[in-house]
């Protein structure tokens, strides 16, 4: 008993960090795009002082 409990606990932990590296990965690919414009912007905005306010 004492040993199903302690597999299933790590089958669970497994399957947790397998769906947050899935998740992770999935916005990784769905944002990005958007993260390099992000990224983009702010670099040109860092090299450029006199556009700044």
């Amino acid at each position: 008993m004492k040993q199903t409990t302690k597999l299933n606990t790590i089958r669970s932990g497994i399957v947790v960090i397998g769906a947050l590296a899935f998740g992770y990965l999935n916005f990784q690919l769905g944002f990005k795009p958007f993260l390099e414009q992000a990224q983009e912007t702010l670099q040109k905005s860092d090299s450029d002082p006199s556009q700044q306010n």
